[in-house]
């Protein structure tokens, strides 16, 4: 009897796979890198035939090592990093690279959008609102800049229906990752009031036709089959963008739970089945479809492990000369160097917009930069490191109370979940019980169980949730670290408010220093 399922999270630096048997445990995993090419500062772009080798590797790789047989896989789920732009040809090839939601070129796009009252207008339909490397607004670029990409026969889709795609064939999207480029999110369907708004009316011709997410969207096909292991005939079920899929796969299901990712990008989602009271806070943010009857209000931070990863690239040569020298891993000493330094980091404080399409959340400024505050040369490397992990968590705090529903207790996924120290730190800050689920690879697991439902090992997700997803670790908030941090949190959204005019000066003198050096 049938009775695994392989769930594909195509994540921005990397693809994985998983495969996982119907009590939700994961049997293996695999991972392939993706290289993200920076053209210029502000563009963030993937090949996309790079991104389908390292999902058929992953997906090899994850069902050779599980042991189990092909034909016990009951069906395919996916999902993956949303937003961007992924444009397919009518000969099935990608139409040049994709780009990636971390892209800024439609940053002066979108400043124009919320200054004139386009977010304004559209928002109480779609309850989208964009920032550079939002689907309409690369769409709206391409318009205006590469009109021929757009030519008839193209079909604009996402990073998991790309990967979908080369396994079947199909071209197809769905209403999760549809939600930010221009649908009625109560309807789930294509809106041409939105689409209007965006002026995108010349490219409705490339939009994909809607799936339910436990639809199936195909089957694996013969091709596809010799280079993943699967068995050609396997259904591959729809899925949802990576912020609803690994909501689920924590288990948010139910109105008010709550989750926090803690990965290449910083999300916060919190489930609701009430649309009645609008999208507050208005014009930024995401409503996303997510079960049947219900929706996740979402606001993600651009840049969330980056920022460690950077500092530890740029700065942090001493931290790995010491784990080795102390014979530990380097994580390991990371989280003892961040617990050796009281709560507020000796009045540091660090803002982690760094990506190149600056910020989208809780507020959307393309210009955002990031930044350390307060130091002197009393501080120390450590103290510098200790401000990343808050400043972080400062960033998911600053979402989180940006959304008007009570939140008791938020679920952690994402890499930064791994570590205690900096869990524990993000309990501290938002002032609530953190709990980490079980498991690892949660985007892998919520498209696993949305497939899992679309064949029916399920009768439904709240089923799949309840049956699949347990805790494994939990922390509560100190009182008096709290009481540090709310202090802090004040100063870090001041600084942030008092700053926006500079960076759009910051941004001004780049753009002419760059036209002044290629000149």
């Amino acid at each position: 009897m049938s009775r695994y399922l392989v769930g594909i999270d195509a994540g921005t630096s990397v693809v994985k796979a998983a495969v996982f048997d119907l009590d939700g445990t994961e049997l293996t995993r695999a991972g392939r890198s993706v290289p993200v090419t920076n053209p210029a500062p502000h563009l963030a772009e993937e090949d996309m035939e790079q991104v389908w080798t390292a999902a058929h590797e992953a997906i090899q790789e994850a069902v050779a090592a599980s042991g189990v047989a092909p034909e016990e896989i009951l069906a395919v789920g996916a999902t993956g990093q949303g937003d961007g732009s992924w444009l397919v040809g009518p000969d099935g090839r990608p139409v040049g690279p994709a780009y990636l939601w971390t892209d800024g070129r439609a940053g002066e796009l979108i400043d124009g959008w919320y200054a004139d009252g386009t977010v304004s207008r559209q928002f109480p339909v779609s309850g989208t609102g964009p920032y550079a490397g939002t689907t309409s607004a690369l769409l709206r670029w391409r318009l205006e800049n590469e009109p021929e990409s757009l030519r008839e026969g193209v079909t604009a889709l996402w990073c998991k229906d790309w990967v979908e795609y080369r396994l079947t064939g199909e071209l197809s999207g769905d209403p999760s990752d549809a939600s930010l480029a221009g649908i009625d999110v109560r309807s789930r369907t294509w809106s041409d009031e939105v689409l209007d708004a965006w002026g995108l009316g010349a490219a409705r011709h490339v939009l994909p036709r809607l799936l339910a997410p436990t639809d199936v969207c195909g089957t694996v096909t013969p091709e596809a089959a010799a280079r993943t292991g699967l068995r050609a005939g396997t259904p591959v079920v729809k899925g949802q963008v990576d912020i609803a899929a690994s909501s689920l796969g924590v288990g948010v299901i139910a109105p008010g739970d709550c989750m926090a990712v803690i990965g290449t990008a910083g999300i916060v989602t919190v489930a609701t089945d009430d649309l009645s009271a609008g999208f507050a806070p208005a014009d930024v943010g995401w409503v996303i479809p997510h079960g049947p009857d219900t929706w996740v209000r979402a606001m993600g931070m651009n840049s969330c492990t980056p920022n460690v990863d950077w500092f530890l690239r740029e700065l942090g040569h001493g931290f790995h000369e010491d784990a080795r020298a102390r014979a530990v891993s380097l994580f390991e000493h990371l989280d003892a160097t961040v617990a050796s330094v009281p709560p507020g980091a000796g009045g540091v404080v660090f803002h982690g917009y760094t990506a190149p399409g600056g910020e989208r959340a809780p507020f959307v400024k393309p210009s955002a930069r990031g930044s350390f505050s307060g130091l002197t040369a009393g501080h120390s490397r450590d103290h510098m490191l200790r401000a990343v992990y808050e400043g972080v968590a400062y960033g998911i705090r600053d979402c989180l109370d940006s959304i008007p529903t009570e939140v008791g207790t938020v679920r952690l996924a994402g890499g930064g979940a791994s570590s205690p120290v900096w869990s524990q730190v993000f309990a501290d800050v938002l002032g609530r019980r953190v709990v980490v689920p079980a498991g690892s690879e949660f985007g892998a697991k919520g498209a696993a169980l949305v497939a899992g439902v679309g064949v029916g090992a399920w009768s439904t997700l709240d089923e799949a949730v309840a049956e699949t997803v347990d805790v494994e670790r939990s922390y509560e908030p100190s009182a008096h670290a709290t009481r540090v941090y709310d202090e802090y949190f004040g100063v870090y959204r001041q600084i942030r408010e008092h700053v926006a005019a500079t960076w759009d000066l910051l941004h001004a003198a780049g753009r002419r220093t760059e036209a002044m050096l290629a000149a």
